[in-house]
């Protein structure tokens, strides 16, 4: 099984790396023809860059980031603290049970 998965990703490595060299000869990307390499670029801009641009508007600030993480934090401990709690209660409860099946 371990050298079928590791052959397996090892296909899959060389198929992405030979399907990207393959898509970029197609392209003419290697090309030293100014036209073209234009031509390209402006695809790129047109079709590609414009659903990859994160504006700053969308980006949260640094104050809203400090909160949830802190917020995030905070329900974590007492996530933590309260389980603490609550085992005795917890252990005490399946204990009574187990005794009374008996």
């Amino acid at each position: 099984m371990g050298f079928l998965w590791k052959t397996a990703k090892l296909g899959i490595k060389v198929g992405l790396v030979a399907g990207a060299v393959k898509l970029s000869i197609d392209n003419d990307i290697w090309s030293t023809n100014n036209v073209k390499g234009s031509e390209l670029y402006q695809k790129l801009k047109k079709y590609i860059l414009p659903g990859t641009v994160v504006f700053p508007q969308q980006l949260p600030t640094v104050e809203e980031c400090q909160l949830k993480a802190g917020g995030t934090w905070n329900n974590a401990v007492d996530s933590v603290f309260t389980t603490i709690e609550n085992v005795p209660s917890s252990v005490n409860t399946v204990a009574n049970r187990l005794i009374n099946n008996k």
